[in-house]
């Protein structure tokens, strides 16, 4: 009976050990995935997503565009105390 009882010991040590490795590589791997999906973004390496295309209609401003940028600044130094010159 004693045989069998150390094979049954050696059995289930093996198995602890198993299954604390196994526990081991699974936390770290949650680790890294959690610390790589919540690091900062850095400039360039991240993806914006969005349904932006580029398609020139903003690369020439039209004069109503002008007038209201002319208009913004003169506000901007308004609001600031500077005198606006075009």
């Amino acid at each position: 009976m004693a045989v069998q009882m150390e094979f049954v010991y050696i059995f289930f040590t093996l198995l602890f050990i198993l299954m604390a490795a196994w526990m081991y590589n699974r936390v770290k791997s949650n680790r890294d995935r959690y610390i790589e999906e919540n690091s900062p973004a850095i400039a360039g390496n991240d993806s914006i997503k969005g349904s932006i295309e580029n398609d020139g209609r903003y690369d020439e401003p039209n004069s109503e565009d002008l007038e209201q940028m002319e208009k913004l600044l003169e506000d901007a130094a308004e609001s600031q105390g500077i005198e606006y010159k075009e």
